[in-house]
């Protein structure tokens, strides 16, 4: 079932303009509405081999929705969503809410997982849109033990940010800031290409802010907040920043990067990400 759309949404300085089909998303806004994987939840806890049920809930309307497809994947220590296998397919007619039980496989490693749900929607009693819904990442363990008093350990420490980091769990992953890159040299005046790569199983949502900060001692220092709102993130988007700094935050031994506020599709989180570190000439 695994499946990877790319869209592209490039908007410019005093005015962007997103490449996307309007109509074609408010189409599947409406057919998608109202969807939510409620289990497995970000509190649950899987050894390698045990068994997951993946519980699917929707608003009651007039469309006729059959659950299709459900992958597992995993989250990296770098925060690269990685398709794992799919591990059921069929039909299941969705009312209210559905329940699907999995067995995670026996040699899956220990960190972070989630469920990507197909859900296709009947028209005419023929195949419709496909919306793709996540759940909350997981911790999967390698084992456990309960003692007499009922008390259970793990091969793996729950509070491991080896394994399970706190960051990804609020579903900030999937998303790198592909330039400016490292030990650029960027000139003052120029039109700067802040490149975003989204991976199509991220959990991040949308863009609402784009800052430039200066590294210094202590807490770095903001330079200028370049852009603020609320833009849909496709698959790859390009923020062209007309770069000025101030002559009092100006230096340039120092080097400087771009901050990146995003919102998550978990509810009421929100993530940040950072470009490589870059040095600014005047000339």
């Amino acid at each position: 079932m695994k499946l990877s759309i790319t869209a592209a949404s490039i908007f410019a300085l005093a005015c962007f303009s997103s490449v996307k089909a309007d109509s074609y998303s408010d189409a599947i806004a409406k057919f998608c509405d109202g969807l939510a994987v409620t289990n497995p939840t970000v509190d649950d806890v899987f050894v390698a081999g045990n068994n997951a049920t993946v519980t699917v809930t929707r608003e009651p309307n007039e469309r006729t929705k059959t659950i299709t497809g459900l992958d597992l994947y995993s989250v990296d220590g770098e925060g690269n969503p990685k398709y794992v296998q799919n591990t059921w397919a069929g039909s299941y007619e969705l009312q209210t809410s559905a329940s699907i039980s999995d067995d995670i496989p026996a040699d899956t490693p220990a960190g972070l997982y989630y469920y990507r749900v197909w859900v296709t929607n009947m028209i005419d009693g023929q195949h419709g849109p496909d919306c793709i819904k996540t759940s909350r990442t997981f911790k999967v363990t390698t084992s456990s033990h309960t003692n007499d008093a009922g008390f259970t350990s793990y091969a793996q420490a729950l509070d491991d940010p080896n394994f399970f980091k706190p960051e990804f769990a609020k579903g900030c992953f999937g998303l790198t800031v592909k330039s400016p890159s490292a030990g650029d040299d960027l000139k003052l005046d120029s039109f700067v290409p802040v490149e975003l790569k989204r991976d199509g199983a991220s959990q991040t949502d949308s863009l609402t802010k784009v800052e430039i900060y200066k590294a210094v001692d202590g807490a770095d220092q903001l330079v200028d907040t370049v852009w603020s709102g609320q833009e849909s993130l496709g698959n790859a988007f390009i923020y062209k920043d007309h770069l000025k700094i101030s002559s009092d935050k100006y230096d340039p031994n120092s080097s400087y990067y771009y901050k990146i506020d995003v919102t998550s599709q978990v509810k009421g989180e929100t993530c940040s990400f950072q470009s490589g570190a870059f040095k600014v000439s005047s000339s």
